[in-house]
């Protein structure tokens, strides 16, 4: 039975990604966390284990006592810290006598240096795919463009932390980047993770596993939001040019999110830029859905049905 750890496993995607691989009896689930696991018997046989991702030498123990084959990080990317703890991984995956594999945390749109003056942190990813072109490691990063579950909150059934991109639904409001005509990438968090488990059988990986859901336009997602609720948003468009000095309107976000109308602003014109650079427009290449057909991932459209026109089958 092949052993595969998910690092930042209590997180987001990387919980998503647990609960997934726990529905396969062919894998032994390891959870790698900084965090003491609190519960004091998981209802599965998956095994939690607290680590110090400072520490190598030990990280390469843990990595050989549990005889984990197959690493996926799910380590947010947020700062220097973390972006050392995956470095950090990384090495210790190569030392370790039975760690054949490593998917890096990634999950968004193909990361490139001539990215960097638009969002500086792309570094963080860059530096992972270096290092593990460098390494023994077989890996592969996995790119399923923009994650469809923010238009279904809080209806759809999902782990990632609430916030609102582009169109709040609830309200009726949107604020749209550019002329709404960007082409998007998105996938749902649970179909990208029955790829990802299906890539895990594959003897060789590409460099670039790419998932596509949908291919959609936010003048698209907004007129079939209409169509459901039954009436107009109140929309605004941004420029390309506010954009660029980053005049930017916020869509009304979750009383929940717990960040400053500053830190908001921030991200609402960051993803606006990337947006209208095409980022999120996908390569055709390299696609898992290709590979494995027998996955029909829901699109859009049918989130958005389920989510806000009374359907059950990806409701809560």
């Amino acid at each position: 039975m092949t052993t595969v750890a998910v690092a930042g496993g209590t997180g987001g995607v990387g919980k998503t990604l647990v609960e997934t691989l726990e529905q396969q009896s062919k894998f032994r689930v390891v959870v790698l966390s900084r965090n003491k696991q609190t519960k004091e018997k998981p209802a599965t046989d998956t095994s939690y284990v607290q680590i110090d991702y400072n520490d190598i030498p030990a990280l390469t123990r843990q990595l050989e006592l549990y005889k984990i084959h197959t690493i996926i990080s799910a380590i947010g990317l947020i700062s220097e810290e973390t972006s050392n703890s995956q470095m950090n991984l990384i090495e210790a995956a190569e030392n370790s006598k039975v760690t054949e594999r490593f998917i890096p945390s990634e999950y968004s749109f193909i990361q490139t240096a001539d990215l960097l003056p638009i969002d500086p942190s792309i570094q963080f990813w860059l530096d992972a795919a270096n290092r593990l072109k460098g390494s023994s490691l077989k890996y592969t990063r996995v790119i399923p463009g923009f994650f469809m579950d923010y238009w279904g909150m809080p209806h759809v059934k999902t782990n990632l932390q609430p916030y609102r991109f582009g169109i709040d639904i609830s309200s009726r409001i949107a604020a749209i980047p550019g002329d709404g005509n960007d082409v998007i990438c998105m996938t749902y968090t649970y179909d990208m993770a029955q790829y990802m488990i299906k890539a895990l059988d594959l003897d060789e990986w590409p460099e670039f596993s790419v998932v596509v859901g949908d291919q959609i336009t936010y003048n698209q997602i907004l007129a079939i939001v209409e169509n459901i609720l039954g009436g107009k948003f109140q929309v605004t468009y941004d420029s390309v040019d506010q954009i660029a000095v980053g005049n930017v309107t916020n869509p009304p976000m979750p009383s929940d999110v717990d960040y400053s109308q500053e830190e908001i602003t921030e991200v609402t014109a960051l993803v606006s830029r990337l947006t209208v650079n095409g980022v999120f427009e996908l390569p055709k290449e390299n696609r898992l859905n290709d590979k494995f057909p027998d996955i029909q991932p829901i699109t859009m459209k049918k989130l958005l049905e389920d989510s806000w026109g009374g359907a059950n089958i990806h409701l809560k």
